[in-house]
Formats: structure tokens, sequence, C-alpha cells
């Protein structure tokens, strides 16, 4: 029955292979088949909450964890907010510190107002839907009194290349100037000659990347001591194989290989 199969489906001129390769045949014929439309379908798929399913899920967009809050206000307030997905209405949103709990209503998403203590503290959000399912969620913030402190402003200025010299345009270049508060960032991009000029970075340490679509991107922390400064980067050359298209090649290598060796092994014929 298998041979009867393999004569109707296979080509006359490929009926030449031995009874030996003609099962692998089959079985690579399939892999590039199958292969690409299991991709495919990885891809594409979704996952959805069924309608009567009364799981909630929800995030606190602000504050982030361990995030450092100046606060020159007394009492101390900060502001917490976030979004919930519930297949159900929900019932409350509460918002509780070491201060005391307020209420951010009952829809998503959520904001509100919520007084806390001085130094290290921990903010902490209930959310219950009206079928009583209740889930919370928290965040540690370090709230801290007076002004922030005003970094000093550097120039940076440089030339972005390919490593044999050649001037890459384009490029994006951002410095990024961490403080325990929040981080200073400012962003510029490369001329048609490669050179770049920053002229108002925060502060001397800076970690500064540089990306360009084809390239390698590049991190580095420097720490700069004047008031003028010259970086130079070299970015490296990418290339980007299609999705897949190594399997194939393999997969059509090994076929090569098979149609070579069963034309030497038909016999010759007077």
């Amino acid at each position: 029955m298998t041979e009867r199969l393999i004569h109707l489906t296979v080509p006359h001129n490929l009926l030449f292979f031995s009874r030996d390769l003609m099962y692998p045949l089959l079985v690579l014929i399939a892999l590039m088949l199958i292969i690409p439309g299991t991709c495919a379908q990885s891809e594409g798929v979704t996952s959805t909450v069924p309608a009567n399913d009364s799981t909630l899920l929800f995030n606190i967009i602000t504050p982030q964890e361990n995030e450092f809050i100046l606060s020159d206000v007394v009492p101390h307030h900060i502001w917490v907010a976030g979004e919930v997905n519930s297949p159900v209405p929900l019932q409350s949103i509460i918002v509780s510190s070491s201060e005391g709990s307020t209420s951010c209503g009952n829809r998503s998403p959520f904001g509100c107002d919520i007084v806390v203590a001085k130094g290290s503290e921990r903010i902490v959000v209930t959310v219950t839907d009206i079928a009583g399912n209740r889930v919370f969620r928290s965040r540690t913030v370090n709230v801290e009194t007076g002004m922030p402190d005003l970094p000093p402003r550097i120039t940076i200025s440089g030339k972005i290349t390919t490593p044999d010299g050649r001037p890459i345009e384009g490029a994006t270049v951002q410095t990024e100037f961490p403080r325990p508060y929040d981080t200073k960032t400012v962003t510029v991009q490369s001329e048609a000659d490669g050179t770049y000029r920053i002229n108002n970075a925060h502060g001397f340490r800076q970690k500064i990347s540089v990306e360009k679509n084809g390239y390698a991107n590049i991190t580095k922390e420097m720490t700069f001591t004047q008031n003028v400064n010259t970086a130079n980067f070299i970015l490296e050359p990418t290339t980007k194989p299609a999705p897949g298209f190594t399997i194939i090649i393999c997969l059509i290598a090994v076929l090569g290989t098979l149609l070579i060796i069963s034309r030497k092994e038909q016999p010759l014929h007077e």
C-alpha cells in the first residue's frame, strides 16, 4: 500500500530512488511543508480570557518599584495609577500606605493621591470585583524631602563611523544621567558626515548608547571631567537572515545529497 501511494504521489522522474531512500525523502518533504506553517501559527497565537472567567489582572503603572520620590509638602502625597483587566465589573480599588487608605473608585484605568510617610514606604493596591474576587499588588518607594540637585551641563561631540572609516548618517546617540529620583536623557541624530553634537548633557557621568538599523548597538558608561568633550564610536554592521531561511537551506541541501546518492546507485543499462 505504501509503495502504491509513493507511485501515485511522487513524480515518475523521481521513481529512480532506491526503496531505502524513498521513506527519508517523504519525511523531508513533510518537514518542509509542516515547519513554515508551524512557525506562522506560533507567531500569530493570541490568548483570550473567557467571558465567564472571573480572574482579575491589573498592573500598577506608577510608582515603580523602589522609585525615589521627592516631596516638598507636608504631609507627603504621591500619585498611584494603574490599569485593571476584569471580565466582570469592579466593586472597589483601594490604595493603602502606612498613613491610611483611600478609594480609587471602581473603574479602569485608575489614579489617586495617597498620603505617605517619609523614608521607605510600602504602597498596596487592592482590587475587588462584584463576584468577591480580590487581588492586591504592592510597590516599595523611598520618599525624601528637599529640592532636586541640578547637575552641571556639558557638551559631547564626536563621529560615528564604520570599521573602515565610512561615516554613518542617522545614527541615534543618547546620553543618560541617572539620579536616585529620575534619569536625564538627551537624544540626537548623526549628520551626513557622521558627526553629532550634544550641547546640554546632564552631569559628568554618562551612559551613552548609539543605535542604527543594520549595525550592532553600542552602550558605554563614561565619566567626563571637562565641560567640552569628544567621544567617537565605531559601529559594526550586522546581517539578519530571514526567519526559517536556514532550516529550508539545510533541508534542500540534504535533499540534494539524497538525489546525488540515488543517481550513483542506479544500475547502468546497456
